[in-house]
């Protein structure tokens, strides 16, 4: 599970370093935007095997981008991140059900955020 190229795209940049440290410490790439524009932007130009993407952003919110990733490259295994709940329960299953793998709540622990990543891997 070493050596993962990881894109992490979230609006708060506490999140994204967070996950940044933590993926990193166990031998995996990671890459950080803040948006879902950047990170259709960034999928263009570089290969990823795995994306934690937050589903309420500014501008492109993580269910549109997740959709469009699904049809520029379904090969990449999306987690999608919400620290809203049941609030974007509808919007979770819409994600789901375009390609995403799984969903993660925050906070999370970090044993969370490992074993998520290891189920998608499975998957």
């Amino acid at each position: 599970m070493e050596d993962l190229r990881i894109l992490v795209v979230d609006d708060e940049a506490v999140i994204r370093d967070l996950l940044k440290r933590i993926l990193e410490t166990k031998g995996h790439q990671v890459t950080m935007v803040k948006d879902g524009s950047e990170a259709l932007d960034k999928i263009k130009e570089e290969p990823f095997d795995v994306i934690f993407l937050d589903i309420v952003m500014p501008g492109i919110g993580g269910l549109k981008a997740c959709q469009t990733i699904e049809t520029i490259n379904p090969e990449i295994k999306i987690v999608m991140m919400t620290g809203y709940g049941t609030e974007v329960e509808e919007e979770i299953e819409k994600a789901l059900k375009a390609g995403a793998y799984e969903c993660l709540y925050k906070p999370f622990t970090i044993q969370e955020l490992l074993d998520t990543l290891e189920k998608v891997l499975k998957k």
